[in-house]
């Protein structure tokens, strides 16, 4: 296991790395079902979630037991209803020039945080680089692997939920 010292109280263990070849099903608006006194519209849970399905993997570590295990799909909140950014300028640039069904590098990185008293885990983009049909279909072993586009559209990612706005 890696452990980033930060403070000598801050620390980050890696729980699982995921590299993969995904592609990118679209930006939808997820609302936070959390039942704060914030939740939905000022806790910064609901907003623009980006949705990927992974093709395949190519490389996956979980060294303890606690990791995430190998997904099928991935999302992540890109900023919330408040316009207030999940995820770096750079990030955040990368995936508004993607059209939906556009191929891509996909890593994360799954991590159990200790930062001022709190433990909390935290799943990191490391990697988001998009990649033509050509370099995807060679990378999950031929086009004949790739799915179609309307496949995508009627399944339903892992995880968060997005709803519609107003519901």
């Amino acid at each position: 296991m890696t452990t980033l010292n930060l403070r000598a109280e801050d620390k980050r263990e890696m729980l699982s790395k995921h590299q993969t070849v995904a592609q990118f099903t679209g930006i939808s608006y997820h609302q936070c079902r959390g039942l704060t006194s914030l939740c939905p519209d000022k806790c910064g849970e609901s907003g623009d979630l980006a949705s990927f399905h992974i093709l395949k993997y190519v490389a996956y570590e979980k060294p303890g037991q606690y990791g995430d295990e190998q997904q099928k799909d991935y999302q992540f909140l890109v900023q919330d209803n408040m316009k207030k950014l999940k995820v770096s300028p750079e990030l955040k640039a990368k995936i508004d020039g993607l059209q939906p069904n556009a191929y891509v590098l996909l890593d994360w990185q799954h991590d159990y945080v200790t930062k001022g008293g709190s433990k909390f885990p935290e799943r990191t983009v490391i990697q988001l680089k998009p990649i033509s049909r050509e370099e995807a279909a060679k990378a999950v072993g031929g086009a004949d692997k790739l799915p179609k586009a309307e496949s995508l559209q009627n399944s339903k990612p892992a995880g968060i939920q997005p709803t519609p706005f107003g519901k």
